[in-house]
């Protein structure tokens, strides 16, 4: 089961469409808002036009631009849209490395328009596996540490974002809103007659950091539609984020380099784990070993098979391998009072892995994903667009209306 839904959740996260053709940040003149978007897996390319409204997010920029002429300019980022090479339309670079093309090419155009723009806001806009670039850098910004400053942007909205949050909100961190914050330096009065619902959505992200908005709450919306895997994933359900993890570092161009790029990848990512373990859960002194995990058998993992998880170093591996030395032998010296004890930890811990995946047993949870690809690809034709639209017309208004 696990394997059946690993493929679905690589599935709609690459089955979105191919759009257009050279990346830039064209600014004709300095606007009110400069709105900078990320398509979708399949939807982008290295030459893509950067202003073809095309795609998901062409359906919620087209009627910006019709509604707030002159105060509103956009680009899309023009990137490698891609899935380790099995998606049409999309690179031939595994899924990671497209997100980080697309999070270095948003920090370098948010940055272009705040040195070229000072007076401009920007908002941001993505969809899919560009929510994911998107909220990289919501984040950091939020945190102060990202490539400008928050009091520099005005919206961000992410459709389908694999990183979102568990259980979160439409306003993540802010339970119970619906309508946005006022963009900085303005009284925020059209944007006070904005409300943005949507439908509760059970789970997380497929690749969820539990990482927040920080400064930027408020002025960041996640939509996800209940049921589409990539951004309402089913909580116990670990392997299926492992699974999809190792896939979106694979390069699966035909089976047989899949095959060999996962193998590789899962043998990395468990020689990792087995690493952290023994640094961090194992501790041996005085005669005595005991399992104290630190985290659970599933999270370290999930953080072992998580691209953006720094591995262990080589020093980290020797250090390693010597504390098992420790375990080893002090067990080997005592083993009919060792043996027992380390048998019920690990045991402990083996039960509580079949827990953390308990969802992927549940026949309830496959009949609820059953239909996830058409959740995922549906954004458009369920006008779960219409209000990012409206909000970010009204803070175009907003923002040009500033004495």
């Amino acid at each position: 089961m696990a394997t059946v839904l690993t493929l679905t959740a690589t599935a709609i996260l690459t089955t979105t469409s191919a759009a257009g053709s050279a990346y830039a940040v064209p600014i004709a003149a300095c606007p009110a808002l400069y709105v900078i978007g990320i398509q979708g897996t399949g939807q982008s390319s290295p030459t893509a036009d950067p202003l073809a409204d095309s795609g998901v997010l062409g359906t919620l920029m087209a009627p910006v631009l019709a509604a707030a002429p002159g105060l509103v300019q956009r680009s899309y980022i023009s990137y490698r849209a891609g899935f380790g090479g099995i998606v049409p339309g999309g690179g031939p670079d595994p899924y990671a490395a497209s997100v980080r093309d697309a999070r270095n090419q948003l920090d370098a155009a948010a940055a272009q328009v705040v040195a070229e723009c000072p007076g401009s806001l920007i908002a941001g806009v993505a969809y899919s596996q560009g929510a994911q670039a998107m909220s990289a850098f919501a984040q950091d910004v939020g945190a102060g540490v990202g490539p400008v400053p928050p009091e520099k942007i005005a919206a961000i909205a992410m459709y389908s974002n694999p990183t979102r949050l568990e259980g979160s909100p439409t306003f993540p961190g802010r339970p119970g809103q619906a309508v946005p914050d006022p963009a900085p330096g303005t009284n925020g009065d059209a944007v006070s007659r904005i409300q943005i619902i949507s439908g509760p959505a059970s789970g997380s992200g497929i690749a969820s950091t539990g990482v927040g908005y920080g400064m930027l709450a408020g002025r960041v919306i996640d939509i996800c539609v209940d049921g589409d895997l990539a951004c309402s994933a089913p909580d116990n359900a670990a392997l299926l984020r492992i699974g999809a993890e190792i896939a979106a570092q694979a390069n699966l161009n035909d089976p047989i380099s899949a095959i060999a790029s996962i193998s590789a990848l899962l043998s990395d990512a468990l020689g990792d784990a087995w690493t952290t373990i023994v640094l961090n859960d194992f501790q041996v002194g005085g005669g005595n070993v005991d399992y104290i995990p630190q985290q659970s058998l599933s999270t370290r993992l999930i953080d072992a098979a998580d691209p953006r998880t720094a591995a262990p170093s080589p020093q980290d591996a020797d250090t390693a391998a010597a504390r098992w030395s420790e375990v080893t032998a002090a067990v080997a010296s005592n083993p009919l009072i060792l043996l027992p004890r380390l048998v019920g930890q690990l045991g402990a811990a083996w039960a509580q892995l079949l827990a953390d995946n308990a969802a992927l047993a549940n026949p309830l949870v496959w009949l609820h994903f059953a239909d996830t690809v058409a959740r995922h690809n549906g954004y458009a034709a369920r006008g779960q667009l219409a209000s990012g639209a409206a909000w970010l017309t009204a803070v175009a208004y907003d923002i040009g209306s500033r004495s």
